[in-house]
């Protein structure tokens, strides 16, 4: 019976083995458009790594180095650097257009920028711009490490452009400029390449069930710290998201496409998506992404591709790549590749076998069909994003926002958030009053007072559609079901006395700028300054309260934290505040004065002395 059982293993694994090696990794028939002629001048992605795209997974370092070749070898692409991760891997866009465009890019993408505001585009010169000046589309891959094939299409995608002269593709390369992020997250894509390339084997495994399709945890979806960068578009927390958000910034984009992967067992999917949908944009977005999506599925028409349009992926939240970019004024659209977790090829639930080369042909093809759709409706993209960028044709019925001013360190941690977006901030120089507010709070309306030093955003400026998207209290909703995202109200999120007003307050303002959102923290003294110290506190409501407790302990604090509120008769202080009694901590009593000092400059925290414990309300 053993030996029986033997041998049917032994024959078992030879019939997968000869199965599996009768994969072709590279069929003809997700060849790369062989009947164009190509510059022998510049090498391809094949030529330059020595092996065919889809035989192994391209480690970061080496497509940077084609990109550095590609930059060099063509007078129509650059490469810039906008940005490092936190394992110190520099961050990429190329800019691809013809050389004509490249020889005056700055004074075009000056002129593209101006179009932001509304009088100068209803001038001549704005209308001569949408009339003749390029498309602006951005195409950004593998924000999802793990989804490889999206950064091996890009590399494609650039030596297409680079290296072919067919007149279909020099009057596109000079009706667009396209902007290329090629790899959005390559501390994760890394971790997962190198992975999958160490797991692999010189047979491709094909069965589902094999190592290869089991990527360890945590994978490579996540940056370093293990965080989504696709949900972070609207708040900029990690290095990543900072610099594609300034870049994106620079450039304001008429076409924005953003490259996944999803199961392997799924089809291809492209725009339109699900319901629900942000009520605020342009009843022209629809039409746009129906366009789009059309262009992609007749490209997939001709070669009997499986995909699927509207059934999934809503582009509610406006913080995914695909979202985003709605609500900055350009068509924003979403794709989605079959593929996590095929490694090399894999047999799919129907038993086809899908290959990692399929994988980047679908990419590629799709992200062709969008550069070249956009180059033809230039003018008619230009026109979309310049009436996007009109606050007159907004669809929300708030005029303005404004936020009480306090010192826990959240506003200034929120007006960051918009200056970063583009937003334009003022703060109130004198009092003033608002009739018919909506307070964030309560949802109730009513007439409201304000101080001097309260801030004011006005919604009368290009980016309107980002501001209202992120600020609106409850954003309307056509049904129940969504990807994940249904909330984020900004003010609510960062817990700011937030209004919204129906008019534009008459009020004298000054502008809030980037240097004005350090944080700075004080230890405040007691009113019997010669009194020893009983008692630091630090209020948890503080934005750095967290950081400041990790450095007490780290300084080898005993630190104490109370249940309830309480205040000493002066100061009120929220549940959670954070108390370092001086009889508990004898051993630091030198130090004290000195390190609540430090502590302060450090986090920003404000940390108050008390020289008792008997409090006035709640516990002593």
């Amino acid at each position: 019976m053993s030996n029986r059982l033997l041998t049917l293993i032994i024959f078992s694994l030879g019939i997968s083995v000869l199965t599996a090696q009768t994969v072709d990794l590279t069929p003809d028939r997700f060849a790369f458009e062989p009947a164009l002629e190509y510059d022998a001048a510049i090498q391809s992605p094949a030529a330059f790594l020595g092996y065919e795209l889809g035989e192994r997974f391209v480690e970061y370092e080496k497509s940077v180095q084609y990109y550095r070749y590609l930059a060099e070898a063509s007078d129509r692409i650059t490469i810039k650097q906008y940005g490092t991760t936190y394992e110190q891997r520099p961050l990429f866009s190329l800019v691809v257009t013809s050389t004509n465009n490249h020889a005056r890019m700055d004074e075009l993408r000056q002129r593209h920028l101006n179009l932001l505001n509304p009088k100068f585009a209803a001038s001549a010169e704005g209308q001569d711009i949408v009339a003749n000046d390029p498309v602006f589309t951005l195409l950004s891959y593998n924000i999802h490490g793990n989804e490889p094939s999206t950064a091996e299409a890009a590399m494609q995608v650039a030596y297409r452009l680079a290296a072919t002269n067919d007149q279909a593709t020099l009057d596109a390369l000079e009706n667009s400029v396209l902007i290329l992020f090629m790899c959005i997250n390559p501390d994760g894509r890394d971790r997962y390449v190198y992975w999958a390339n160490g797991a692999s084997r010189s047979v491709p495994a094909i069965n589902p069930r094999d190592l290869t399709h089991y990527e360890p945890w945590p994978n490579g979806r996540t940056n370093h710290y293990w965080f989504d960068l696709n949900r972070d578009w609207l708040w900029g927390v990690h290095p990543e998201s900072r610099g594609h958000i300034a870049e994106y910034q620079s450039w304001m984009p008429q076409v924005h496409a953003d490259y996944h992967e999803q199961g392997y067992n799924a089809n291809y999917f492209t725009v339109p998506g699900a319901t629900p949908r942000n009520l605020l944009l342009p009843d022209a977005y629809d039409d746009w992404a129906d366009i789009f999506g059309r262009e992609n599925v007749n490209a997939f028409d001709e070669k009997g591709m499986m995909y699927f349009t509207r059934e999934r992926f809503d582009f509610f939240y406006p913080g995914y790549g695909s979202s985003y970019p709605n609500i900055m004024g350009a068509i924003g659209m979403l794709t989605e590749q079959g593929g996590i977790g095929a490694g090399l090829a894999v047999e799919t639930n129907d038993g086809y076998v899908l290959t990692f080369r399929q994988r980047i042909w679908d990419h590629y093809t799709t992200s062709m069909a969008t550069f070249f759709k956009a180059a033809e409706q230039r003018k008619a993209l230009l026109q979309y994003s310049v009436d996007a960028w009109n606050p007159t044709k907004s669809k929300s019925p708030h005029k303005a926002y404004i936020i009480r001013q306090e010192d826990g360190g959240f506003t200034k941690d929120f007006l960051a958030v918009m200056l970063r977006q583009g937003i334009s901030v003022q703060r109130a120089t004198q009092d003033f009053k608002v009739a018919n507010s909506l307070e964030y709070r309560t949802g109730k309306r009513g007439s409201q007072s304000f101080a001097a030093g309260d801030y004011l955003i006005d919604a009368n400026q290009a980016r309107h559609l980002f501001l209202h998207s992120m600020l609106a209290r409850n954003m309307e909703i056509e049904d129940s079901v969504m990807y994940d995202m249904s909330t984020w109200a900004a003010p609510l999120a960062y817990n700011l006395e937030t209004y919204a007003a129906p008019t534009l307050p008459g009020v004298a303002t000054e502008p809030v700028t980037k240097q004005e959102t350090s944080w700075t923290g004080q230890v405040v003294t007691p009113k019997s300054p010669n009194r020893t110290p009983y008692a630091y506190l630090i209020d948890w409501q503080q934005r750095w309260a967290p950081k400041a407790l990790s450095l007490l302990w780290e300084k080898g604090y005993r630190v104490r934290s109370a249940s309830e509120p309480f205040s000493d008769g002066t100061t009120e202080f929220a549940a959670g505040s954070l108390i370092v009694l001086r009889g508990r901590n004898l051993e630091k009593a030198a130090d004290m004065v000195s390190d609540m000092e430090e502590l302060a400059q450090t986090t920003g925290v404000q940390i108050y002395t008390l020289t008792t414990g008997r409090m006035e309300t709640g516990y002593d």
